[in-house]
């Protein structure tokens, strides 16, 4: 059993005793020095109530001598609280103390505490602020006592909308960090790779705390805001001297009715080798505050397209088709999504489409799929083999649960004879959407043997194609 020596005056601390008292697992001595008259608590086996002015260093000595654990400064008065720590460091340097601060130390004081090995200062003001924080709509909630307390445990709400609702935990990418609980209503669920997120469920996570920070705002992000979270603008690089007249006329017609339809920041268009003709004039024309035509006469390759992404937090890119497949493994390394025109123009086209292959990948980025057809005003289909993978099952699971999110329902098709693509080839008014893997941006001329629906994407290639990053 340890000793324990508590200075205890004021409101707050007769709120803390209270507390303490109550508490069913002390198993501690605890010795009290207060002003204040404590009696009536004096029934209690391991407290030792004392009355008397704890400033007084003499009368502190009579009751300190043998061996104490900790010292506990728990006291209203500035004054007090700093004369009784000077005292107890005459009586012991290397007590561990525990000390309540709700004031603007001086200087000196500030020295003395830091240099204090044995000393430990818990300022209830910040206490305090954290907790009415803690009530605050759209607050990541920490654990203020348990481990580091550096923010590496958090908790938080999954709201109606966000990119994790239905979502099975094994299709969530956990770097540097886990769930470890799920709270659903009265229930402790211990999390497995099938368990599917639902809404308002309440999340215990675990990791470092600066990526906890990034996936407490992809949590909270809801439908309604793709590019986000890759970036908020749209980039549009254009090659007068590559492309033809009608190529550039369709990408800045494609660029424009996607930037009226998303719901980016700006759309900015990056023009290298820039030339006399009614395209330019186009561009050139254009007065919206949030369009931004970069001409750049200097420049004659697309070299400045890594440091545009970066500078002006682009989080979708528009190519044509021919241009895509010429600088594939550029596109790729930018580790955004890269929407590749079709045939016909963007305003023309149906449906969405996703090919029921890789499943976690696929799972992963649902929501950014989903939100960009909602906002696109296109109907949504999934086609899968029915193959008897359960990997097929849960993604066909998922997407059944995530179409409530949106006004339109996704369609699901299960082919058990044949493969979808069959019935696709042909078409050229779809959005095809395609997980952009390591081994799709390299391509192969045997890409056209692979089992893997996501690797035969270019028999699909008339269609406008979304590449969407997955992490590898």
């Amino acid at each position: 059993m340890k000793k324990i020596l508590i200075i205890a005056g004021g409101a707050f601390a007769r709120n803390f005793l209270d507390r303490l008292l109550g508490a069913k697992s002390n198993l501690h001595h605890y010795i009290v020095v207060s002003n204040e008259d404590h009696s009536q608590k004096a029934n209690y086996e391991n407290f030792t109530f004392y009355q008397f002015d704890p400033t007084s260093l003499s009368k502190l000595k009579s009751i300190s001598d043998g061996y104490f654990s900790q010292f506990c400064i728990v006291s209203e008065n500035k004054n007090e609280a700093v004369a009784v720590y000077e005292n107890l460091r005459q009586i012991s340097t290397k007590t561990e103390t525990i000390f309540m601060n709700s004031w603007e130390l001086d200087e000196k004081c500030k020295e003395t505490f830091a240099s204090d090995k044995h000393l430990s200062v818990v300022d209830i003001r910040d206490i305090a602020a954290s907790r009415l924080m803690d009530y605050l709509p759209d607050m990541p909630v920490y654990a203020d006592n348990i481990g580091l307390s550096e923010g590496e445990i958090m908790e938080v709400k999954v709201p109606i909308g966000s990119s994790y609702m239905y979502r099975h935990v094994s299709s969530i990418a956990q770097k540097r960090w886990r769930i470890a609980l799920i709270y659903r209503g009265a229930e402790i669920i211990l999390p497995k790779p099938n368990t599917m997120i639902q809404p308002s469920d309440i999340l215990l996570i675990v990791g470092d705390p600066n990526v906890l920070q990034n996936v407490y705002r992809s949590i909270k992000r809801e439908s309604g805001q793709f590019p986000s979270p890759f970036g908020s603008n749209i980039y549009t690089l254009i090659d007068m001297r590559s492309m033809s007249k009608e190529r550039v006329s369709k990408l800045i017609k494609d660029s424009l009715y996607v930037h009226s339809k998303l719901n980016n920041k700006r759309l900015i268009f990056r023009v290298i080798n820039p030339t006399l003709g009614e395209n330019l004039e186009t561009l050139k024309a254009i007065k919206e505050k949030n369009i931004l035509v970069l001409m750049d006469y200097f420049n004659s390759d697309n070299k400045s397209i890594k440091d545009d992404v970066l500078k002006h937090d682009i989080g979708l890119i528009i190519s044509d088709d021919r241009y895509f497949f010429k600088f594939q493994k550029l596109f790729y390394e930018l580790k955004i999504p890269v929407l590749k025109t079709g045939k016909i123009l963007l305003s023309k086209v149906k449906e969405g489409v996703i090919l029921g292959d890789q499943s976690q990948e696929v799972e992963n980025q649902s929501a950014v799929i989903t939100d960009c057809c909602a906002q696109l005003d296109l109907e949504m289909r999934f086609y899968y083999f029915d193959n008897k993978h359960s990997d097929d099952e849960a993604l066909k699971e998922h997407f059944e649960s995530i179409s409530t999110l949106f006004s339109k329902r996704i369609k699901i098709e299960n082919h058990s004879l044949k493969n979808p693509l069959v019935k696709l080839k042909g078409t050229n008014d779809l959005l095809h959407f395609v997980m952009f893997t390591k081994n799709v941006a390299n391509g192969s001329a045997f890409a056209f043997l692979s089992t893997n629906l996501n690797r035969l994407y270019k028999k699909l290639s008339q269609n406008a194609q979304l590449f969407v990053p997955v992490s590898e």
